[in-house]
């Protein structure tokens, strides 16, 4: 893994790639980690990864606690994503796109004492990152964690497979929207442009990802719509959906992907907060959008006392009560925030 210059400018601190490398070089067996609930970046991130590792002779293990939506299937690799780690042969842990060790749900839990003593590298681009390893690369202005590992790979020298660059093209566009958030710079599209001369071609992301959506997802989003209340002259815009709803509209957990940015994207919002509770109605989660100047990762850990976090304008919370009860809760507290 020697050093070579790359095209772009990869604005990495060197001292950290050269620490990560010197991680991954004797490792011979390497675990990487997707956090639970899993979107296009952080699945995306450890196939792409994946790809590039095994190039170098790795025996590689992408995980993640909870299936990948059906809507990552054409991922290369997507088979291969482990429930588990099995009987916890690995040499090294490659955390990625999470700021916190239990943003791996199960994973962590079954775990726990394994990743308490293990070698972690992790690699993440949120605001609020701590950083969970012994090394820790993060870059809160990339737009993606897949683009940090693009950066990555070009300044360690690593090669970058036509698989890999697929499944990290699938990181960068599901976090910029296809390049429409305000998250997406120049580099983001200096790193795309990258991916591209690797081999990987945007309409097999964005076709399955944002054109193409089973009609249960479709009557899910309409009943999202449909029940959607406002306040605040428009600017807060709120919903929630339940099992109950999940079973009128024949729809699956992961279907409710999206739900905070369609109710983002009604004209004279400037806060969209989305609630969901299904199996364990004692939890209920919130997705909160945001524009300029509200900040969505400090109000989720604020109003979740740390359980929660994420990005400027998108983020996200847990919090240990009913839906209704945290729908009461956080409104106000939005409605507040928005009256200052």
């Amino acid at each position: 893994m020697s050093q070579t210059n790359s095209a772009l400018d990869t604005q990495l601190d060197a001292a950290l790639v050269q620490q990560a490398v010197d991680l991954i070089a004797p490792a011979r067996r390497i675990a990487l980690l997707a956090h639970e609930r899993p979107d296009g970046d952080c699945i995306g991130s450890a196939l792409g990864l994946a790809h590039i590792l095994r190039t170098l002779g790795k025996s590689c293990i992408p995980a993640c606690a909870d299936p990948a939506p059906k809507n990552l299937a054409f991922l290369p690799g997507i088979e291969t994503v482990a429930q588990s780690l099995g009987d916890e042969d690995v040499d090294l842990v490659i955390a990625l796109d999470a700021n916190h060790l239990y943003r791996f749900g199960a994973l962590h839990e079954q775990h726990r004492a394994f990743l308490d003593r293990a070698r972690i590298l992790n690699i993440d681009h949120h605001l609020d990152s701590p950083g969970c390893g012994q090394v820790n690369i993060i870059d809160p202005t990339a737009a993606a964690t897949a683009e940090i590992l693009v950066l990555f790979q070009q300044q360690a020298g690593l090669p970058l497979p036509e698989e890999a660059a697929l499944c990290l093209l699938t990181g960068l566009i599901t976090d910029t929207g296809s390049f429409q958030y305000t998250n997406t710079t120049a580099r983001s599209l200096a790193v795309a442009a990258e991916l591209l001369r690797h081999g990987a071609v945007p309409q097999t992301i964005v076709r399955p990802i944002f054109r193409e959506r089973p009609l249960a997802q479709a009557r899910l989003q309409a009943a999202v719509i449909e029940q959607a209340r406002t306040s605040c002259d428009g600017r807060l815009i709120w919903s929630w959906v339940t099992g109950e709803t999940l079973a009128r509209c024949e729809a699956t957990p992961e279907m409710d992907d999206g739900s905070a940015s369609t109710l983002r994207d009604i004209a004279g919002v400037q806060i969209a907060a989305f609630f969901r509770s299904y199996d364990e109605p004692d939890i209920t989660r919130l997705s909160l959008r945001t524009a300029d100047p509200y900040n969505a990762a400090e109000i989720c850990c604020r109003l979740s006392c740390g359980e929660g976090g994420g990005h400027a304008r998108a983020a996200g919370a847990t919090f240990h009560k009913p839906i209704q009860d945290t729908i009461a809760f956080v409104i106000a507290e939005l409605e507040k925030e928005l009256d200052r």
